[in-house]
């Protein structure tokens, strides 16, 4: 498993996100995967293993009823991402494949 640095490696970044759970690595992830996004991403989180962030402690639910499209299109995307998961990730033998209750 990778060593999580205390101190970061620059003096400076070009986005902060504080908080690493669902939210916080997520935005981090999306980023660094858009190829016209060429800057520095520093992720702060104080839970370095996540087991107490707040991801942890929801009940695992996907909101997908909303009264917009785009709120409705944001959660449509959000469920297919997280059903196929690993065809999403570089490293697909690490990636646990998720069970999803609908």
């Amino acid at each position: 498993m990778k060593k999580f640095e205390k101190n970061p490696k620059r003096s400076a970044y070009d986005v902060i996100i504080i908080g690493g759970a669902i939210m916080g690595s997520s935005a981090a992830w999306f980023l660094s995967q858009n190829p016209d996004f060429n800057g520095s991403i520093l992720v702060v989180e104080k839970d370095q293993k996540y087991e107490f962030c707040s991801t942890a402690h929801t009940t695992s639910c996907m909101r997908q009823q909303f009264s917009t499209k785009l709120n409705v299109q944001i959660s449509q995307f959000a469920a297919d991402f997280v059903l196929n998961l690993q065809e999403y990730m570089v490293d697909k033998i690490k990636i646990p494949k998720l069970k999803i209750n609908s």
